[in-house]
Order: C-alpha cells, then structure tokens, then sequence
C-alpha cells in the first residue's frame, strides 16, 4: 500500500462565477487538539468489529481515526447562518451550509478567524447549475431483457443456486464454484455507497436480504436524512447484483451477505460536495465494522469545470474520495470501485475517474459475457502510472433488477461490473477470513487471465476463483515431518471438504521418482480448516534424505496441487520387526540370536548388554545376505533384562531386550 500524502488544499477560490452562487463550503481543521477521545481507548468511536478488523489485520489505531474536536465544530455551528452537515476525521475537515445567501462573506470571515482553522474553499451552490446526468461511472438501465441463458451454460442441480438470468455473469468467474462450497457472503459485511436505492423496501428480488435483517441501516448524505428508498434507481440496480435472492430469476454474487446502503452522490448535479458525502460514508462504514465497500460512483468532471480533476490529478494521491478510498483500506476495508464508463471518449477523458484511481482498490473493468472488453470501460493506467484497472467482470449488458418489478432487465457500464466482482469477492473472503484486504487483492489478481501480461484495459483480466481457492489453499496449508523409531510422522493442516483427497508420496535415498504411499479423503461436510497425521514406517530403507510430496485434489474443481513438499533426514537404518530376534525368551543357559536382512552387511556387530551397560557379549562378522545366526551362552548371567544391539560398523541399527529367568 502506497504511502498516503496529506490532503492538499483542492478547493481553490472561484474563477468566473459569484460567491454567492455557493452555500457549501469545506472547512480544514489544523489539528485535532482537546479532543476528548484517546488512541488507547478506541471503542469509544470504533465499534468492535471495527476494532477486531484492525486487530486481525495488524492494523494500528492513529490520529486518523480520532473524531474531529467537538469544541471546533461547535464553534463552527455557533457562528450564525452556519449548519454542518457532515464531517471527515479522515481528512480533519467539516462541510457546511451557508443559508442566508446574503451573510456568506461574513460567515466565512467568521469561520476563517478561528485558531484552528486551516483554509475554507466552496465546494457546491445552493442548487444545480447544470445537468451532467449521473456520475461518469455510472450507466443507465437499457430496459432491454435479459440474453436467454444457452443449454449448455444453464445450471445443473449440483448449483448451490437457481441463478436464473444472472448465471452466465457469475459463470464467467467460476462464482457459483463458490456458492457450491458453501460461501454466498453469510457474516461479510458490505457498505454499498451510491446514488439511492429505489424502492428498495418492496423490491420482491431483496425479500431474503430484507426480511433476515440483513440490511443493517441507511443513510443519506446528501439530504441528511435516514430513507434511501425514494431516490434514484442507479443504486438499486447495483444493488440487486449483489443482493437478489429470487431462486430461477435472480441471484447475486452474494446473496446472504449484510449491507449497509448509503446514499452520497446527487445524480442531479456534479459537485466535489459528493466526494465529502462519500468520505463521511466510507468513515461510518468503517466505524461500524464494515468488512468491504462497493462503490459504483466516480469523478472527473463538474458542472464548474475549476474543480474537474485532471488526467495527472488522478494519480491515486490528490483528489479528496481518492485519499478516503485508501484511507479505508488502510484501515482494513476490501474497497471495490468502478473503474468509468469513459473508454470511447477522446484524450485524456477515457482514463479512470477518481476514486478508481487508488492505489489500494480493486478497480472494476467492464466486459461482456463473452470475455470481450467493452468499448466504454475506462482506460489505465491512473495518473501516476499505476496499473489501472485491476481486475474486469460483466458489465457490459448485465443482467440487473427493475427497482419497479424487480424482474429482469439489461444495463451497462462499469457500474454493474463492480458489484458483480465485490460479491464474489466477499464469498472468497469468507473462505479465508485468515488474509487481510490486500492479500484478497493480490490473489484475485494472480487468478486472473490475464496475470502474467497485463494491459491497461483488462488489467489482470477475468478472475477465475476455482484457481483462486487453490492459491488460497497453497497459502493457508501448513506442514511438518519427524522422525522417530523408524516411522516419520506427516502433519498437515489445509482447507477442505468431502470432496478433497490427499495423496502421499514418498521418494527413499537412492530413487528417482516419487512413489504413492497412501491416499486420505476428507469427511468434512463443509469446506473448512482441518488437520491430519499420517504415520509412514520406514522398514530397511537405509540413511539418508527421504522426500515426502503431499498433493491436494479439489475433485469439484478438477484441480490437482502440491500443498507441501517436506524432507526427512534418516540417520539409522530401519528393519522389520524381525530383523533381530534372540529366542527364547525368558532365556536360561542359552540364546539364539538371528539377523534377517535381504542385504549382506559388512563389519556386522552383535552386542549384548545388561542394565547397568556391562557388556556381556560382542560379536563383529561380515554378514552375508538372507539370515544369520548365533548361539551364545548365558551360563552365569544374572537373572535379570538384556538388550541385544545390532550394529553396522559402529552405527547402532538396532535392538530389543530379552529376559533371562
């Protein structure tokens, strides 16, 4: 993760156009000083799971996540004409509405004369100037219906679900890999920030979601109020790519995942005044313990153009969204972006918009069912170099749910592509809750088409999570050997299920290949960490190194891969257990003892040994192949145990004890 830069001062004094033509305004605060809130006891603003995520993830508490001082905002709002309406620790700054038009000047002269404030800077007007539609991410429904599913592409009854129109841009991923093993999402969190939810509340598509109460809460930012259901429909669609659970119709990446649907963006104007809304959105998620952010919002060019954020702006350090994106996945978050729908335009303007350009997203391209980019999905790389977009998935004519029937229709753009990867990745996530954000980054792009040449449009390419549960895998196994009385224990700990088989191998000194020893299967019914031990005992196979492969078979994903591959030093030869015996026993006046090799062994030595260590008898004889025998007489002996020691040469082989009577 990139290091992050301080904020810079971006909203710069206006050129061209009144004063009074803005009431919003940006307020940056210099410090954070009186605040009564303490890096030591940060419950008092983190839930627990926002704490435990941290924790996980080893991921220090800063002064970034101390609350702004209460007293400045306070007197901040004390000023007359004054309203905050919202505020970023992040950024240590607090947004404001001037609401007598007539008392800006004074206002701001107001605001400006307090110690701890840094600058002000107009960041939106009282109403719309302009009309620019949505934001450039996002992308308006086609009201086309949905492509029919092909025969050889419908889900069979092993589907954990009845996808219905949606399979295929789940197919392309291998996601319903995911869902057959048990992971659609349950216990991930994912804060959706967008546009407004439509009809959210009576959508029969979010049933399931909303009935289970797993929508966890709402807020809008840009009304300052709690309902998000009668706004615009952009995010309803990216919703329902997530969330819809309506078996043989609709079902998403991640259908039993919990939301928290949060409105920033006014579709009906382009202010930097969104990006504010979006950084408070992304600190709450992240203060309410959020595991992930989908986000299907971007920005690059405003109805005033004086705050349009350049090709080289957009370099994953400037703009203010830019900075709150990285912020929340420095802090933990998996944050997923759009990357625009600007692909087809001209210049400068196809690149990325902002935040797609952070350095610690997972940047969404846009491609059809068919693998083939689309022509509006935005260029890479970001303003800095940095290779843009990460990943792609469907988006171009992807299957979505009418905010007003909730049945099936048809949009396109990046918009659509973005929550389709987050559910997935959240179902990959939950597999291995183990890893932090950016090791579920890093993997998601090694399992993409693309991983090994990438270019600025597919980035890595189209993520395939059958190869990503096998790196997954790789990664999380463990394992270890050790010897002891010629049987070498194998322990291993990896993920599973019942459709898992071990296979062992064994390559002895002096063998060329590796040879199958045994096969284990697993009896986990889930797929889920469990442990093993095998116990391979190592009869006549001389010293020296002994080579042990464990492979992995995920049989429901037709893979096949090494998960350890351990060495074993052997420093005694071992032999069956009648290699050496010595009869009868209890002995009397008389011992028999035998040596039973298939090898001859040279400089052989017998020894014969009380329990004091007084040596009773010795023996040294080259020892042809097959048995060999000697009597020895005990007359004399004590009553008492023997120990009967083979050696070859001066290295101990072996030995067993014996009584005399």
């Amino acid at each position: 993760m990139k290091r992050l830069v301080t904020l810079v001062t971006l909203l710069v004094a206006a050129t061209g156009l009144a004063q009074a033509q803005f009431t919003r305004y940006i307020v940056q605060l210099t410090d954070k000083k009186g605040t009564p809130y303490t890096l030591s006891n940060p419950s008092a603003y983190l839930s627990a799971k926002a704490i435990a995520r941290r924790t996980k993830q080893q991921r220090a508490i800063d002064s970034t996540d101390l609350p702004i001082t209460p007293s400045y905002i306070q007197s901040i709002r004390n000023i007359p004409f004054v309203t905050v309406l919202n505020s970023s620790k992040w950024l240590n700054q607090v947004l404001i509405k001037i609401t007598d038009n007539t008392q800006v000047t004074n206002a701001l002269a107001a605001i400006n004369a307090l110690p701890f404030v840094k600058t002000t800077g107009r960041i939106a007007p009282r109403i719309s100037t302009g009309n620019n539609g949505i934001s450039g991410t996002m992308a308006e429904e086609n009201n086309q219906p949905p492509v029919a599913l092909k025969k050889e592409d419908a889900p069979t009854g092993a589907a954990a679900f009845n996808y219905g129109s949606m399979y295929n841009q789940i197919h392309i991923h291998n996601g319903d890999y995911l869902h057959r093993l048990g992971f659609s999402g349950r216990g991930m969190t994912i804060a959706v920030i967008d546009a407004g939810f439509l009809n959210y509340l009576t959508n029969p598509v979010f049933d399931s979601v909303r009935l289970q109460g797993r929508i966890l809460g709402t807020w809008d930012y840009v009304n300052n109020e709690a309902s998000v259901n009668e706004d615009y429909f952009h995010g309803a669609y990216v919703f329902s790519c997530l969330a819809s659970n309506q078996p043989g119709v609709l079902v998403g990446t991640a259908p039993y995942a919990s939301y928290w649907l949060l409105r920033t963006e006014d579709a009906s104007s382009e202010y930097p005044v969104e990006e504010q809304n979006w950084a408070a959105a992304a600190e709450f998620s992240d203060s309410a313990g959020v595991d992930m952010i989908s986000t299907s919002l971007g920005y690059a060019d405003f109805d005033d153009p004086t705050f349009n954020h350049s090709y080289a702006q957009r370099n994953g350090n400037t703009a203010m969204i830019t900075i709150a994106a990285d912020l929340a996945a420095k802090k933990g978050i998996l944050v997923v972006v759009a990357a625009g729908n600007s692909g087809a335009s001209g210049g400068d303007a196809k690149y990325i918009a902002c935040p797609a350009d952070a350095d610690s997203v997972l940047t969404i391209g846009s491609i059809n069912i068919n693998g083939a980019i689309a022509a509006s999905s935005s260029w890479g790389p970001n303003g800095a170099g940095l290779l843009k977009p990460n990943v792609v998935a469907v988006g171009e004519n992807a299957v979505l749910a009418s905010p007003n029937t909730g049945g099936p229709v048809v949009g396109s753009g990046t918009s659509y592509a973005c929550p389709n990867m987050a559910g997935l990745v959240a179902c990959f996530w939950q597999a291995f809750p183990e890893f932090s954000n950016m090791q579920i980054i890093d993997v998601v792009q090694q399992c993409a088409s693309k991983y090994t040449n990438p270019d600025y449009r597919f980035g890595y390419g189209i993520p395939d999570f059958k190869k990503g549960i096998v790196l997954l895998t790789k990664q999380y196994a463990t394992a270890s050997s050790n010897f002891n009385n010629c049987v070498v224990s194998l322990n291993w700990k990896s993920k599973d299920d019942t459709s898992t088989v071990y296979t062992l191998q064994r390559k002895l000194p002096g063998e060329t290949g590796f040879v199958n020893v045994s096969q284990i299967n697993s009896s986990s019914i889930a797929f889920t960490a469990n442990s093993y031990t095998y116990n391979d005992s190592l009869r006549a196979a001389g010293t020296g190194l002994v080579q042990y492969r464990i492979l992995q078979t995920n049989r429901l994903a037709d893979t096949t891969f090494e998960i350890a591959n351990l060495t074993q030093n052997i420093t005694s030869v071992c032999f069956p257990d009648n290699t050496l015996t010595a009869q009868p026993s209890p002995f009397d006046q008389q011992l028999m003892v035998v040596v039973n090799t298939p090898d001859a062994i040279a400089n052989m030595g017998i020894k014969i040994t009380d329990m004091m260590g007084r040596v009773m008898y010795a023996q040294k004889t080259d020892k042809p192949a097959g048995y060999y025998s000697t009597s020895v007489s005990t007359i004399g002996w004590n009553t008492g145990i023997y120990e009967v020691t083979l050696y070859n040469n001066s290295k101990r082989i072996y030995a067993r004890k014996v009584l005399k009577k």
